[in-house]
């Protein structure tokens, strides 16, 4: 009857849907349940990567509150430029507030009131705070900090142990005018300050305030806010006006810091943010003043000439060359002037030993004989100086011995010259005498040529001296004092400014003062007026440290993030949707193969097998629209219950559980139509196979095609060949490796020959055995049935296995390769923390890292130079042994963005370090066959000028998307100050997150960034003898160095500890994915259980019988359950022994931190799972009628 009413015309395809899908309603639920699971891991996976994004945003949008745009300087400018800016029309029209505040990096101490412990927090960052600036910060109601308070954020106060009302002592470095660690810098002076101040709250987790950072991360920072004033004070940053009681020179208020709050959004943070910032920083090049630079103009008494010149003594170069072109603009002629104060001048040949000078100044200024006005000409005209020539004053000229006709006379001038690391060499340069000026005339008598240096220029007497360095006053004459008494610092000696600046320039610049002239017509003052309006409107903003940055708009961009967790959730949930498709795929077959006499029967009444597939194609895909509704809609859920894994479980992956879960409907269209296509493909390809039967074998039952090769036992001597040559070649690999011990070698990418060698070795022993396994299928061993009992039942399984041989090897390889990936994933866990010291490893031979808040100038590798720091321990004893036998790498810091994978933040300029001189160890990936070693590729020069950078791996390739040879613009691609070409890659360092320059090329990019604050810590005696600390010697050592370095933030921390932060991210992802590959290869083993059930059905008369014969329904759910077993347990134990065969070496290494519990059970638990699986299969199996399935047959 149903025949005939399908072949009426009124009958419709669709109430033929309907009614199929009605009536084989428990398979298209099977089948919908599969492909619910595909779409909601899909779709899960896709959510996700839209909830990191936005959780990344919202986090830059909570930790900036109001602030839009910002600028950190490390240059002091005037507290009162903010009013300035603010006052601008232009400026007021687009922007709320400019608020000026003071941001350094600090350390932090609490001592408990019995003084006998104490808690110590390195890397805080402390803002100088007032109204204005919190105003636009997200506070929820706390109060501003007053004078003598501070407001600590709630990570803070939990490493301090702090609570409201503590007193905690805050160690800052105090700001220099002049370089510490230049020859005026004062080197001995004290660099940081010690502030104690009382906790007047604590800033709630929820706080944006508390996150308060200009460069994007979702780790919380640590941060502090103290009153502005209070800390202007404190480090002597306060207005000073000149009175009675303080006759020095008046001073303003100066900040380092300026936030501004756009008025609309879009300059704040959308597409015109960029320009606003470019607005903002032409606006305060309006307000800037000479003041604001520590730049004066001073009016020379003569009336000739104004002078540029600097607090910091030297001037910039970056400025001198601003004022020279200003200059020649308004062609007025200019004299550059390059001024040092020599230790010793004295006459060459004089035997008397008392013809010299102490403690002379000199200066560099352009060739003297064509110097015109205002600058000379120069009286008595005298030859060329040259590089070696010297014009000396008669003052000089006289204490020396040294007459006008004295033509052979030489000098000998000593100075010192300022070494990397503070120390103070004292160095000697030969000159010719080739003339003698008059203390009165044009250039020797000129007392402008010298800038103002406080505690020296202004000094009466040596005596009155502020010493920068440790000076031999006792040897001083009198001559000498009584010169500079009566002119001061005027030069005594003048060379060529070239030569001069080969000698004494500095990384801080070249010039010490910029003389510049009048043109006709115009007075000194109409000049310098004219001079020093064009000089500020054409500063260099971004050269001298004062262009704002659109931090928020940065943010937001940077959120995008380094690292896609769409594609990476997909990557981890790979095998749950593969499992998820052959699941549809089996189970479509399963339903068809149940219809196979309904699809004969359709196909022998003359229905097309094209007609017959495009219906059945129709159905299926019907099934798989309403399971995709329903996968999409589940989605959701699961991404959440994902974003709470990586807020508890994984969140190592993260480093934070502020993730919050957001759906975007663009995500959920992808994910819905990824679904239909890839679960669509499934269920056609479990229908294809049905379409090459023949009526006659669809009526009968038959769903596949009887195999007609009769070449089985070919077949199966192939694969034994195939297989002992797999078994071979693993050999040769392994044997000269395990021989010749030359594993440790590098073989690409970072991986030691080994690693390669043995995982090639893994995966060729996985296809050996499977080969070996398809060749046992091929077999007639099990061909007859010997013996009774549960052996007979279990040869019979056997023999069910190989007769469907290719659903069997298929489900084997499957759980097989599923087994291998999660455990050679699982097996892959290092922690480097119980590594042991090798040169040749990510720790480089050493066995601590530290970092200080405040620069070190002074080498801390040397008794003198810890002897400068106040780093005294008692002699002979451990502490001051253990400071002898200390191994130290010191390294200079720019502080840039943290690129490691600890950051989700898209990275744009990440911190740099200056790899000192000498520097070796650590393992390259391809590494330089270079005699210097490759450390040498820091100093390999470029045709192009770029500067050769090496960085670790990780931060490269998965950070910054870089590779060797690719270049990197900064600060940034469309303002570049400076090219980087990526030489050379680290692996797995302790570098991660930075990048490396020589520190040649770092103090030439870098000149501002003085001393360092970056070390590496080790012990000779395992350079020399392999012995190591102990671990009371090692927490000796770092106690000893936290708490004799406290006033400068030094924080210690094992090398082991640090790489294994970097190794959670790599670990807690090994983790993911060894849990939801789990879950996928769980889901497999359904899918095996439904190749079962598929088994089964086809064999339903062939079980019938042997119940009719006797076999009792327990015998055939063991029958069953046995071929289910084997199956499962050899794709099991095959992959695992590949598995970890492959990974060996790692498993022997001293870092591996392999799971072997949690792997363990979750083996166990899957093939318990499988075995649960195969229920449906034994159940089908005794539920089949008897005497119906045997009348079919």
């Amino acid at each position: 009857m149903a025949v005939i009413l399908f072949g009426m015309s009124h009958f419709t395809t669709g109430q033929f849907l309907r009614r199929s899908l009605r009536h084989h309603a428990r398979s298209h639920v099977a089948v919908a349940l599969g492909v619910v699971v595909a779409a909601m891991v899909i779709g899960g996976a896709l959510i996700i990567g839209d909830s990191v994004r936005d959780s990344l945003k919202s986090l830059s949008l909570v930790r900036l509150g109001k602030v839009d745009h910002a600028l950190i300087s490390h240059r002091f400018f005037r507290e009162a430029s903010a009013i300035t800016l603010s006052q601008q029309p232009e400026f007021a029209k687009r922007f709320a507030v400019a608020a000026p505040g003071l941001v350094f990096p600090a350390s932090l101490e609490r001592r408990a009131a019995d003084s006998a412990s104490q808690t110590r927090s390195a890397g805080v960052t402390i803002y100088g705070t007032d109204e204005r600036l919190w105003s636009l910060l997200a506070t929820e109601q706390i109060a501003p900090p007053t004078a003598g308070g501070v407001v600590l954020n709630s990570l803070l106060a939990e490493q301090l142990r702090a609570r409201v009302g503590d007193e905690v002592i805050v160690w800052v470095e105090i700001p220099a005018t002049i370089p510490r660690d230049s020859l005026l810098g004062g080197q001995e002076e004290q660099s940081s300050q010690e502030v104690r101040l009382k906790v007047e709250s604590v800033l709630p987790a929820s706080a944006g305030a508390g996150r308060l950072a200009l460069q994007p991360s979702q780790q919380v920072p640590k941060v502090a806010f103290v009153n502005l004033q209070d800390l202007q004070k404190e480090l002597r940053l306060e207005a000073v006006e000149r009175s009675r009681n303080k006759p020095q020179a008046s001073r303003p208020a100066r900040v380092n810091a300026l936030f501004v709050s756009a008025r609309e959004s879009r300059d704040g943070q959308g597409d015109s943010a960029v320009a606003a910032a470019k607005a903002i920083t032409l606006a305060l090049r309006d307000s800037v003043t000479l003041d604001d630079l520590h730049l004066r103009l001073v009016r020379n008494s003569s009336g000739r000439y104004t002078s540029l010149e600097s607090e910091r003594m030297i001037l910039e170069d970056s400025l001198a060359k601003t004022g020279e072109q200003i200059a020649a603009q308004l062609k007025l002629p200019t004299s550059p002037v390059l001024a040092y104060l020599t230790n010793e001048i004295s006459r060459v040949g004089d035997d008397t030993g008392k013809k010299f000078s102490m403690y002379s100044i000199v200066a560099g200024v352009p060739e003297p004989s064509n110097l015109a006005a205002p600058f000379g000409p120069i009286e008595p005209q005298s030859p060329p100086l040259g590089k070696n020539g010297v014009l000396l004053c008669d003052w000089l000229a006289q204490d020396l011995g040294i007459s006008a006709d004295d033509r052979q006379a030489q000098i000998r001038v000593k100075y010192h010259k300022v070494g990397s690391k503070g120390e103070l060499p004292e160095e000697e340069l030969t000159f010719e005498v080739r003339g003698i000026l008059p203390i009165d005339g044009m250039l020797a008598g000129d007392r402008g040529l010298i800038p103002t240096v406080p505690g020296i220029t202004d000094a009466k007497t040596f005596n009155d001296w502020k010493q920068p360095f440790p000076m031999d006053i006792r040897r001083i004459p009198k001559r000498d004092d009584y010169y500079w008494n009566k002119y001061g610092p005027t030069p005594k000696a003048f060379f060529d400014l070239d030569a001069a600046r080969e000698w004494w320039s500095s990384r801080y610049g070249s010039t010490t003062s910029l003389r510049v002239g009048v043109t006709d017509g115009q007075s000194l003052e109409q000049s310098a007026k004219l001079f020093e309006s064009d000089f500020l409107k054409a500063l260099p903003m971004d050269s001298i440290g004062l262009a704002i940055q659109p931090v928020k708009f940065l943010g937001l961009r940077a959120a995008s993030g380094t690292t896609d967790f769409s594609g990476l959730f997909i990557g981890f949930s790979f095998f749950m949707i593969l499992s998820g498709l052959m699941l549809i795929s089996l189970l479509v077959r399963l339903g068809i193969e149940r219809r196979a006499s309904e699809i004969g029967l359709l196909s022998a009444i003359g229905f097309s097998p094209s007609r017959i597939g495009r219906v059945l194609l129709l159905e299926q895909c019907s099934v798989v629209l309403f399971g995709a509704v329903i996968g999409i809609a589940a989605s959701a859920g699961y991404a959440g219950l994902l974003i709470f894994g990586l807020g508890t479980l994984w969140v190592g992956a993260v480093g934070t559980t502020e993730l919050r879960l957001s759906i975007q409907p663009g995500s959920l269209v992808i994910g819905f139509v990824g679904t239909l296509l890839a679960a669509g493909a499934s269920a056609w390809l479990g229908l294809r196979g049905l379409q090459k039967l023949s009526p006659r074998e669809l009526l009968a039952g038959q769903t596949e095609l009887v195999d007609q090769d009769d070449s089985r036992a070919a077949r199966r001597s192939r694969l034994l060949r195939i297989s002992r040559w797999l078994l071979l070649l693993s050999i040769a690999l392994s044997v000269p490796v395990i021989v010749t011990q030359s594993g440790a070698g590098e073989a690409f990418a970072g991986l030691s020959i080994a690693t390669v060698v043995f995982f090639l070795v893994g995966i060729s022993t996985l296809a050996a055995a499977l080969c070996r396994f398809a060749a046992w299928l091929d077999g007639d061993r099990f061909a007859s049935i010997i013996g009774s009992g549960q052996v007979a039942l279990l040869r019979l399984s056997l023999r069910n296995a190989i007769r469907q041989r290719r659903r069997s090897l298929l489900s084997l390889a499957l759980i097989a390769s599923a087994t291998f990936l999660l455990v050679a994933v699982a097996a892959g866990r290092r922690n480097p923390a119980v590594e042991t010291p090798d040169r040749d490893s990510g720790n480089g031979g050493f066995l601590f890292v530290a970092e200080s808040t405040t620069p070190l100038i002074h080498d801390l590798s040397t008794s003198a130079g810890r002897n400068k720091l106040d780093l005294r321990p008692q002699p002979e004893t451990n502490a001051a042994a253990l400071l002898e036998r200390m191994k130290l790498a010191s390294f200079r810091v720019r502080p840039g963005e943290n690129a490691s994978c600890l950051n989700l933040y898209q990275t744009r300029v990440p911190t740099i370090l200056g790899v000192p001189k000498g520097l070796s160890g650590f393992k390259f990936v391809n590494p330089p066959r270079f005699k210097a070693g490759p450390w040498a590729l820091l100093d390999q020069a470029s045709s192009d000028g770029a500067i050769p950078v090496i960085g670790d791996m990780n931060t490269l390739m998965y950070s910054l998307h870089k590779g060797v040879g690719d270049t990197i613009k900064i600060p940034d691609d469309t303002n570049p100050k400076a090219t980087l070409r990526v030489a050379g890659m680290l692996d797995s360092s302790v570098f991660q997150g930075v990048l490396l320059m020589s520190e040649e090329n770092f103090l030439k990019l870098f000149p501002e960034q003085a001393g360092f604050r970056y070390f590496l810590i080790g012990d000779q005696r395992f350079e020399d003898g392999g012995q190591e600390l102990s671990k009371d010697e090692a927490r000796e050592l770092s106690d000893l160095l936290e708490t004799g370095l406290a006033p400068y933030g030094f924080d210690v921390e094992p090398i082991g500890d640090r790489l294994a932060s970097f190794l959670a991210v790599q670990n807690t992802y090994l983790s993911t994915f060894q849990t939801l590959g789990g879950l996928g290869l769980l889901l497999g083993t359904f899918g095996l259980g439904t190749v079962m059930l598929r088994n089964v059905i086809e064999r339903r008369a062939e079980l019938a019988l042997l119940r009719a014969v006797g076999f009792r329904p327990s015998a055939i759910r063991r029958l069953v359950l046995f071929e289910n077993a084997l199956l499962l347990a050899c794709g099991l134990v095959v992959g695992t022994c590949s598995a970890l065969l492959a990974m060996l070496p790692h498993l022997l290494s001293t870092g591996a931190d392999v799971p072997w519990l949690s792997g363990a059970g979750l083996l166990v638990g899957i093939f318990g799972v499988g075995l649960l699986a195969a229920t449906g299969a034994t159940a089908e199996a005794v539920r089949t009628p008897i005497v119906a399935s045997l009348r079919g047959e």
